[in-house]
């Protein structure tokens, strides 16, 4: 190997180090500060019921409230498990015949909380009898990741879920009514760590939600698309075939 090309592959492995210390970082903090408010909703709900002040309602409420604030914190341990299983060589996919329509509804349920509290809605559409063979958990994770990033970056606004047969593929779309992705930064959204390191932005997250929905699209040989649509907002559309690739 020429020198030049040991400078440069000690250029990318510090580099490779620095976004490694990064997410570590990021991850560190994103997985400790769910903590602080679970915490303080199980303090108060233990001081109510200590002074007799505690009404049926308002321990639901505060029950209600710890659920939510624990399924975060699940998303973002689920996230972390995903970067590692792929990052490792050691994703494995089972596809099994799947419905679409009952998974992608209960997806839709699942994130109803999270929409609720931003003010968005999720519509879904899609054919009563859209079937493929799929890896279940891949499929719930493309989705979630999707619908999650829609929500966060949505503005409040409705967020619209399809999916339709396109040949001997399925596609299915997210599109949200926020402020939309310039085309400069399209082709590094589906970067590992991008969000988390350079996006500017303070929404929170790893920056591999889209990483992660690239990866096991790809691994399902399908593909992911983004654009912005006229009227305004972000689509993103994943393509994969109804039959599993040998």
């Amino acid at each position: 190997m020429t020198i030049a090309g040991l400078h440069q592959q000690i250029s990318d492995l510090t580099a490779a180090v620095a976004a490694r210390d990064a997410f570590i970082s990021i991850a560190a903090h994103e997985l400790r500060n769910p903590m602080t408010p679970i915490r303080g909703q199980v303090e108060l709900l233990r001081a109510r019921v200590r002074q007799g002040r505690s009404a049926p309602e308002q321990i639901e409420a505060g029950l209600e409230r710890i659920e939510w604030l624990i399924d975060q914190y699940m998303r973002r341990a689920t996230t972390l498990l995903d970067v590692s299983r792929i990052t490792a060589g050691k994703l494995r996919l089972i596809p099994e015949p799947i419905r679409l329509a009952p998974l992608l509804a209960n997806l839709v349920a699942g994130v109803a909380p999270l929409a609720t509290r931003t003010g968005s809605a999720v519509h879904l559409s899609i054919p009563a009898d859209l079937t493929g063979h799929w890896d279940r958990l891949a499929m719930e994770q493309i989705v979630d990741n999707l619908l999650s990033n829609a929500i966060k970056y949505g503005g409040g606004r409705a967020i619209d879920l399809t999916a339709e047969t396109a040949g001997n593929a399925a596609v299915i779309t997210v599109r949200d009514g926020g402020s939309g992705i310039s085309e400069a930064d399209r082709g590094r959204i589906f970067e590992r760590f991008e969000r988390a390191v350079g996006s500017g932005d303070h929404a929170g997250g790893f920056g591999m939600g889209l990483w992660i929905v690239r990866q096991l699209s790809e691994a399902m040989g399908g593909s992911v698309s983004v654009q912005s649509p006229e009227g305004g907002g972000t689509l993103f559309a994943v393509t994969l075939p109804l039959t599993p690739p040998a």
